[in-house]
């Protein structure tokens, strides 16, 4: 490594060490944190999250609850989001170099696992704090991988087309089916593929109706997640316009 790499790398160290005293410092001021640790792919992950949930819910307006009924989903690991992560974990080969969406990303754990397999990855959630906390957890897992980490509601879709969109557990609320399927039709590559993660709630199946309407179709892998002291079957859908599956 010549002096000028070193002196670039070292930089770039203290950048990260930086930020990440700054958003832990910024989450702080609001509420405790806690840390877990997870294994996807026979690598460990450190992920930063709030201490008690209880304490997020009890600090939501009537008025914030009202107009938008949004609770903080965001600070819980899922099943369907450690699934998914194991799930990428085996797919280097897939994801090296593969721009990858993450919707709803929460504490991101799919896209860290996804970076770490060589995908460029955009982590997006409609949360303040799921932005800070994701991208606190990509800078402690991946130092000096720059996350890319965006606001974005589902609602809203952005100009912009990926190859690849991954979702873990997005599909609760029958209000967001129509959106979330409209997203998918504005924001996927024409011959692109999504990667949702879900544990078999019947509130999806009005998302795959509405997808098959759209001319998408899809294959299931089956998965568990043991998580909390639970173990949790979790489908794993890949969906595209085509029904031929890439994933394994």
């Amino acid at each position: 490594m010549s002096p000028e790499e070193h002196e670039k790398k070292s930089t770039a160290y203290q950048d990260d060490v930086s930020r990440t005293e700054d958003i832990r410092a910024e989450l702080e001021a609001v509420f405790p944190l806690r840390e877990m640790v997870v294994t996807a792919g026979g690598r460990e992950y450190r992920l930063t999250t709030a201490e008690d949930i209880e304490q997020l819910i009890d600090g939501i307006t009537q008025e914030e609850f009202s107009k938008d009924e949004r609770l903080p989903y965001w600070a819980e690991l899922w099943h369907s989001a450690a699934a998914l992560a194991e799930f990428l974990a085996g797919q280097s080969a897939r994801l090296r170099g593969t721009r990858v969406l993450e919707i709803g990303c929460g504490l991101a754990l799919p896209g860290i696992v996804a970076a770490a397999a060589g995908a460029r990855v955009t982590c997006t959630d409609f949360e303040k704090h799921a932005l800070l906390a994701a991208e606190l957890n990509f800078l402690q897992n991946l130092p000096g991988y720059s996350p890319d980490i965006q606001y974005i509601d589902f609602r809203e879709p952005p100009d912009k087309r990926w190859p690849l969109i991954i979702g873990a557990d997005v599909i609760y609320e029958k209000r967001f089916i129509e959106p979330l399927a409209q997203f998918f039709g504005r924001v996927l590559d024409e011959d692109g593929t999504i990667l949702l993660a879900e544990p078999n709630r019947l509130i999806a199946v009005p998302l795959f109706q509405a997808l098959e309407r759209d001319g998408f179709r899809w294959n299931r892998h089956g998965r568990h997640a043991e998580l909390h002291g639970r173990d949790v079957e979790i489908s794993i859908y890949e969906i595209s316009r085509s029904r031929a599956a890439i994933f394994s």
